[in-house]
């Protein structure tokens, strides 16, 4: 690292020379392959300033694309940091955010006469539950066996392959053939698209169907974006999609300011219609020649924690070849253990993890969350929390489906306000546009006017308002137990009937509906000034954080546990293709690249009669068991 005296914005900021090289970019296209624990906010941050005050570029022709809204804060409030606050037009947001913003400013062009309702993931749900039941009513042997499964599960990669179908511009006949109920989801497909429409609400990935539509048929709407945007920049470019890519190169203005940052070896988000290969074709799809950067410094791993990483993503075909070397100056290291049994797995795992002073420290990433649920049940036996312990046990107040009975209660006894109406009208869902209620105050007569004429959503509304009418008269325990199983709560969110139990337990407590509602609203709101002060979960040490491999991305620990690396786990069984191995491999990379210090890795052998193969990805690196255990442990 350096202080850089050349550039007067840079003088007080301590880079590494391929940082100042993103940083100082000018103009025309430049792809950063930002390498795990590389500062690439760091990167993108600098570069904002950095365009502003060297390059004298106007804060409002910029753009900053994220994935996530959470990103998107973090990046804008350090942004803001660095420059005192001095520059708030430059535009922060994710590609939601700009779709919905584009389809806002041009409603009339999108179709749309009214306000643009977006479809929530609940409501997606409910909908293709519905279809997909429908679909299947004349087979009793698809109902029957649509029964004995995971139901929740198979709606719910119905309902992702249709994202990823719309998010990769292709046609419904373009099915993954792992996706349940394959040769009815053209149907499904079609009738969920024409569902929508007749609620006139879209989802999320119309959003960039219809943006696309737009700036094909009406050039004049994306020049107007491409004399606003000057300069755009997008982080975590491996989880971009086709349509999202296409309509970002359908608002790049002639000059090609995009900057985008990534790292290919990242991209584990192919099941949510990422496209990786866009980033190994940027400079194809720019027609010309393309600054590429590589922040090949990683300042969070120790050297022999990101060699053995390296050796694993390096048996990926598809990827840019790069070399990452560790800047922390620390070697860390790296345990390998195999075990005969998962329970000596885990109770290796439990001796490790007493051993430790903070447990906060501590990181098990699992494949699956299934694996999470095991671990964190058997070291709960052992008296050690996790945050999965927390998430299920310690409170009522961030519960889905305790917050929706909460605010049944409240609608009924408190006030009939339009906000809270909006949150039960389709919980479960019944089909009620948000414009039948308009008023701030909602009543019965004005929902019913909206839906003259139509009978059946007349006799749903009159449904809803008797059943209001109903809790409003009843002792709090009772009201309680009508929401679950009168309206349905507790199919609705099966999850959630432990805590559903505790909270009619507490509602015994009272006599009288409104004194226990606003009882348990004011303990939310004290638990969410709390949970905002100290973090979601424990930050003191005390527990330790179980979460998946998918979910550990963008995390660290100071020391990392991944267990059970065995065949038909990682990779998993569904993995089938290349393309679907590679991405597994990733996943494992990114778990391995999470660790700052101490990197343990485990399998299960099995015994004689039952044996398991450790992964696949594991030969690279094999050595490490050679030379830590010739025999499983004891």
């Amino acid at each position: 690292m350096r202080n850089n005296n050349v550039y007067q914005c840079l003088a007080n900021v301590k880079v590494n020379a391929a940082q100042e090289e993103a940083i100082t970019h000018k103009d025309g296209p430049a792809m950063v392959l930002a390498g795990p624990g590389s500062g690439k906010t760091f990167v993108i941050v600098q570069r904002l300033k950095f365009l502003i005050e060297e390059y004298d570029v106007p804060p409002s022709s910029i753009l900053v694309i994220t994935f996530t809204k959470a990103a998107a804060i973090e990046m804008q409030q350090r942004f803001l940091k660095i420059t005192d606050s001095s520059y708030p037009e430059v535009s922060f947001g994710t590609f939601h955010s700009l779709f919905y913003n584009i389809l806002r400013e041009n409603s009339k062009a999108a179709g749309f006469y009214n306000k643009i309702e977006i479809a929530d993931e609940l409501f997606k749900y409910k909908l293709v539950k519905d279809i997909l039941i429908n679909a299947l009513k004349n087979s009793r042997e698809n109902l029957n066996k649509l029964s004995i499964l995971d139901e929740n599960e198979i709606v719910k990669d119905i309902t992702s392959e249709i994202s990823r179908i719309k998010n990769a511009g292709l046609s419904p006949d373009s099915v993954s053939d792992s996706v349940p109920y394959k040769d009815y989801f053209k149907v499904i497909f079609e009738k969920y698209n024409n569902s929508l429409k007749s609620f006139g609400k879209i989802d999320f990935d119309d959003m960039s169907l219809i943006c696309a539509q737009i700036f094909e048929s009406r050039n004049e709407i994306a020049q107007l974006y491409k004399e606003r945007y000057k300069y755009i920049l997008i982080d975590e470019y491996q989880d971009i999609n086709e349509m999202q890519q296409k309509n970002i190169e359908s608002i790049l203005n002639g000059d090609q300011n995009l900057f985008v940052v990534g790292d290919d070896d990242q991209a584990i988000y192919g099941f949510r219609g990422a496209k990786p290969g866009i980033m190994m074709e940027f400079e194809k799809r720019m027609k010309r020649e393309v600054h590429i950067v590589n922040l090949s410094v990683n300042y969070r791993c120790g050297k022999s924690i990101l060699d053995n990483a390296s050796l694993v993503i390096a048996e990926n075909k598809m990827r840019f070849k790069k070399k990452i070397v560790s800047g922390t100056g620390t070697n860390g290291y790296v345990i390998a253990r195999r075990y005969r049994t998962k329970e000596e797995q885990y109770e290796a795992m439990s001796v490790f993890i007493s051993g430790q002073s903070k447990l906060n420290d501590i990181g098990i990433l699992c494949r699956t969350n299934s694996e999470c649920k095991t671990i964190a049940s058997f070291l709960k036996q052992k008296g050690i929390k996790s945050n999965i312990e927390n998430t299920d046990d310690m409170t009522l107040y961030d519960d889905e489906g305790v917050i929706l009975c909460g605010c049944y209660l409240s609608f009924a006894c408190i006030e009939s306000s339009r906000a809270l109406f909006y949150k039960i009208m389709n919980k479960p869902l019944r089909y009620i546009s948000r414009e039948s209620a308009m008023k701030e105050i909602v009543r019965k007569e004005d929902v019913l006017a909206f839906y003259q004429g139509n009978r059946d959503r007349s006799k749903v509304v009159n449904k809803l308002f008797h059943e209001i009418s109903m809790i409003s008269k009843m002792r709090p325990a009772l009201s309680v137990r009508f929401i679950r199983k009168e309206i349905g709560l507790d199919k609705l969110y099966p999850n959630s009937k432990k805590k559903l139990d505790l909270f009619e337990d507490m509602a015994k407590k009272y006599a009288d509906t409104k004194a226990f509602i606003r009882f348990f609203n004011e303990e939310k709101e004290n638990y969410a000034v709390i949970n905002k002060r100290n973090g979601k979960h424990s930050k003191t040490g005390d527990t330790i954080n179980i979460i998946t491999l998918h979910g550990s991305k963008g995390l660290e620990y100071k020391y990392v546990w991944i267990p059970d690396l065995n065949e038909g786990i990682i990779p998993s069984r569904s993995a089938v293709s290349e393309s679907g191995k590679e991405e597994e491999r990733r996943m494992l990379y990114v778990g391995m690249t999470r660790a700052k210090e101490a990197l343990i890795m485990s399998y299960v052998c099995g015994t004689k009669e039952n044996a398991m193969l450790p992964s696949r990805f594991l030969r690279p690196i094999r050595k490490l068991w050679e030379k830590e255990n010739k025999k499983p442990a004891d």
